[in-house]
């Protein structure tokens, strides 16, 4: 066999054995860290609810812009579905457009109040598509809306069966990512930190016991030094955030200003010695709520977007030992009502989708 036959064999098996690698550890195969969206889903309609319980915030004209791409107007009312395999499937092929990893989806408790199923929706119509393997996923458990202490072990064996799936976003040498936003009402739900703590590993167990790897299980908190403490008390793995929204008065604030409180967050949980998973805002501005008295942030333009996200990646290759999973998640994919959103709309249209595009799949 020749020199360069031998040559051309160990490359092929440094660039197999760096894939598989990559597989395992979490790592894209670019090399890049793995880039998800948060969802929230209460963008549904059925006998028991006419239309979506949030669509009435975007139903004034001023906020029109903002519906997404399923969005119908039916004789004053907003109506959205955002739960039927056609709209699932499009979005999937929105993120992967992007070059989205995965998406997080909340879980909801079904049997905690009526009609709580619903924010469920979307996820099992994802779990249904055909296309799914086009973008993973993870879930987003809400601490205080997981049932009861006693609801806990249901939830786990759905968690474990959910990890089971093929499509199932892992990090930390193939362990299932969870976050957990409300972290801190979990541990009340459960009745202490230690109880909470317990909960965590009864769901360690069973993953691992199910041959899934043990969960790595990521705080979504308001601060580093909450999401220190619960790191200590509890067991989580890591901390991150469901958003990062700066300081201020009841009113516009530029997008630098969002971005900069972004940063400030990644730091601080640094400073603290613990792993993140980097909070990246695409905005906020939760005027359309009539409970709105917060400060709200300018539209980014796509080169302040591309920015912002390219240094969260920059960031994570930066600290690779705080930034243990490898991983980054934006706010949001379709936070419309709360003015962090990915997903086409009836203003921007695919702008947003393009733009991420040219940072994750360059």
């Amino acid at each position: 066999m020749s020199g360069e036959n031998i040559m051309f064999k160990k490359l092929l098996m440094i660039y197999l054995a760096f894939i598989l690698i990559s597989v395992f550890s979490g790592i894209s195969a670019s090399g890049r860290a793995k880039v998800g969206a948060i969802r929230w889903d209460d963008w549904v309609t059925t006998e028991n609810y006419p239309y979506s319980t949030w669509s009435r915030f975007l139903e004034p004209e001023q906020w029109h812009y903002r519906h997404p791409f399923f969005a119908q107007l039916e004789i004053g009312k907003l109506v959205l579905r955002c739960d039927n395999q056609e709209s699932t499937d499009q979005e999937i092929a929105y993120a992967k457009q992007a070059g989205l990893d995965y998406f997080a989806y909340g879980y909801y408790f079904p049997g905690q109040w009526t009609g709580a199923d619903r924010y469920n929706y979307c996820l099992y119509q994802y779990l249904a598509s055909t296309h799914k393997s086009d973008v993973n996923f993870c879930m987003r458990l809400a601490g205080s809306s997981v049932g009861a202490a006693t609801d806990w072990p249901t939830i786990t064996s759905t968690l474990v069966n959910l990890f089971k799936e093929p499509t199932y976003q892992t990090v930390a040498g193939g362990r299932p990512l969870v976050y957990m936003f409300d972290a801190t009402p979990f541990s009340t739900l459960m009745g202490s930190d230690a109880n909470a703590k317990t909960a965590l590993t009864a769901l360690r167990t069973a993953a691992t016991d199910a041959g899934c790897g043990s969960p790595y299980i990521v705080c979504m908190v308001w601060g580093a030094t909450e999401g220190s403490n619960l790191i200590n008390n509890c067991g989580y793995n890591a901390m991150s955030a469901y958003t990062a929204i700066s300081s201020g008065s009841n009113q516009e604030y530029p997008y630098s200003t969002l971005t900069a409180a972004n940063v400030t967050f990644w730091n601080a949980c640094k400073a603290k010695n613990k792993k993140v998973i980097p909070i990246v805002n695409i905005g906020w501005d939760d005027r359309p709520h009539d409970y709105h008295n917060s400060p709200w942030y300018t539209e980014p333009t796509m080169t302040e977007w591309k920015n912002h996200l390219q240094a969260a990646i920059n960031w994570v290759n930066t600290y690779p030992s705080t930034a243990e999973p490898n991983a980054i998640i934006i706010y949001a994919w379709n936070e419309l009502t709360e003015g962090g959103w990915m997903v086409p709309t009836r203003g921007a249209g695919t702008t947003r989708i393009e733009a991420t595009t040219q940072v994750l799949n360059p």
